[in-house]
């Protein structure tokens, strides 16, 4: 009896006692919830959001082993591992970069598990190569430019690393920020890691929304309504039309995650006499919170600092939490204590002159990656009794 991949086009081809069944993680990106409500919205699942569902089911028989998020992509918007530069020159030697196949979680740059099983880690890294060599016959049949996994937790990431390929499967590294629990008692003795220039500033910019009135308010599972969902989803479209530009996920998407895993959502709501001006809506699971979506009807200097970070490190404090993922990119963590911690991705590309002028750039890339995290290292604003550093 072999071992097969098959792809379906839809979560619910595979069903929520299916997933659930083989889920042992309380990623709260790898529920059938989560998944399905992109789907279920329309926040993916056409070629105008660019993200289709393709599913990869490793079976035995009619035994199904695992279960990996897989999506055909038409662009590359949502995924915050940036190739466009790859796509470009495709185009310019006039090849089609898309589709291609991305293994990942649609707009979301969060390390975590890239695949559900019940099997033990040993058996788990085989089951991760057997679908990395299906996505690699998959692209040569169907003659895409080659696959993506993003953000893949650190056992996922090494199985494919050292999966058989016939072009090599690459690996590239980025930096984000993230804040790591010491057994803080409080935000004050969190502060005291700091130097002193440093813990003025914090407060200063805290004291600052004070004095204007501002009070913060944190709500989590049933606390949280349908009515401040609206206004939460009001906030966010705001800040994209800012910009020009309009948010991935429809209203929908989140009055179903709060209808189906309430008990994994974090609500920070900002207030000025009695008007929510500002909003940060956060995951979190048994030792992570993960910073995702925020959105203010007007800007206040430091208002998005204080909903966004140090909102969630109290957070993290006051319910004994490890780590706070506050999302991608953002050197201004910096200062505010998230350290610099190392992400990766893996990618296979099937045009063999490309795959090697990819590989050329990535192992320079990645010294460039190394040199940063140093520097952002020496600018982190602890005092030398507590200065530390956590790469990942």
């Amino acid at each position: 009896m072999t071992n097969t991949v098959r792809f379906v086009n839809s979560i619910h081809k595979i069903g929520q006692e299916q997933w659930t069944g083989l889920c042992r993680t309380d990623n709260p990106f790898l529920r059938f919830d989560f998944l399905a409500a992109l789907e279920d919205s329309h926040s993916i699942g056409s070629t105008e959001s660019g993200w289709l569902p393709h599913y990869a089911l490793l079976e035995k028989q009619d035994q199904l082993l695992a279960i990996a998020p897989i999506f055909q992509k038409m662009h590359s918007y949502g995924e915050y591992v940036f190739d466009w530069a790859w796509a470009d020159a495709y185009q310019r030697h006039g090849l089609k970069y898309y589709p291609k196949l991305v293994w990942a979680i649609p707009f979301t740059p969060s390390t975590g598990p890239r695949i559900i099983t019940q099997a033990k880690p040993e058996q788990q890294a085989h089951y991760v190569q057997l679908i990395a060599r299906a996505l690699t016959g998959y692209c040569q049949h169907h003659q895409f430019s080659g696959w993506h996994c993003l953000f893949p937790e650190q056992s996922t990431n090494e199985a494919i690393s050292q999966t058989p390929a016939p072009l090599p499967i690459m690996s590239r590294t980025s930096c984000q920020f993230h804040w790591f629990n010491e057994n803080f008692n409080d935000f004050d003795h969190y502060l005291e890691k700091f130097t002193s220039r440093k813990r003025k500033n914090i407060k200063k910019e805290r004291s600052r929304l004070q004095s204007l009135g501002f009070q913060f308010s944190t709500k989590t599972a049933n606390e949280i309504t349908p009515s401040d969902i609206e206004t939460f989803y009001h906030c966010y479209q705001l800040t994209y039309a800012k910009r020009n530009m309009r948010g991935y996920l429809s209203l929908e998407f989140f009055q179903l995650i709060l209808q189906s895993m309430p008990e994994q959502l974090v609500l920070v709501q900002a207030q000025q006499i009695g008007t929510s001006l500002a909003c940060a809506l956060y995951f979190k699971d048994d030792d992570n919170l993960y910073g995702r979506y925020w959105g203010c009807l007007e800007e206040f200097d430091s208002l998005h600092f204080e909903c966004c970070y140090y909102q969630g490190i109290e957070y993290c404090i006051e319910h004994d939490i490890s780590h706070f993922d506050p999302g991608t990119q953002g050197e201004h963590k910096i200062s505010r204590g998230f350290e610099p911690t190392l992400c990766h991705s893996q990618h296979w590309i099937a045009h063999p002159q490309f795959s090697q002028a990819i590989n050329e750039f990535l192992i320079e890339e990645e010294s460039d990656i190394q040199n940063y995290i140093t520097q952002a290292t020496s600018s982190l604003p602890f005092n030398a009794t507590h200065s530390s550093q956590k790469n990942a």
